[in-house]
């Protein structure tokens, strides 16, 4: 059975695997299939699970927030922020959404802590400004 590499990329690192004969995910028309020798592409994954499997017939699942996928002769390479790996998609999701989550959560604290940085430093301006036309009056 003909193969081809599997390269990924996140934040974290790399991982490949040599013998994977089929990879499966969704961009944005919907979910297609690479085999060996598919014709050379370029996809914007959507957030969400892709799955492959190799020559053992073994599934692996990869769960995240979307991601580059470019097809080049006999390697496929995925390029993203984040991934999760295993075997068992519920597991995967989970931890994708758990990530995702603090993220969110690390979002919103950052969002009220510039909206204060930003309201102490409209005050501190006004101050400044009455300071300087009383200064100016007298």
């Amino acid at each position: 059975m003909k193969s081809f590499a599997l390269h990924l990329h996140d934040s974290h690192g790399a991982k490949h695997f040599d013998d994977v004969v089929q990879f499966i995910a969704g961009d944005g028309s919907g979910s297609f299939g690479v085999l060996a020798g598919h014709a050379h592409m370029v996809a914007v994954l959507r957030y969400g699970l892709a799955r492959f499997v190799d020559a053992a017939g073994r599934w692996r699942y990869l769960a995240m927030p979307g991601g580059v996928l470019s097809v080049t002769d006999k390697r496929l390479t995925l390029a993203t922020v984040r991934y999760f790996l295993g075997e068992e998609r519920v597991g995967i999701v989970r931890q994708l959404e758990d990530e995702m989550a603090r993220a969110d959560s690390d979002i919103h604290t950052s969002r009220a802590t510039l909206s204060e940085i930003e309201h102490a430093l409209v005050r501190r301006l006004g101050e400044l400004s009455g300071r300087v036309r009383q200064g100016v009056g007298e």
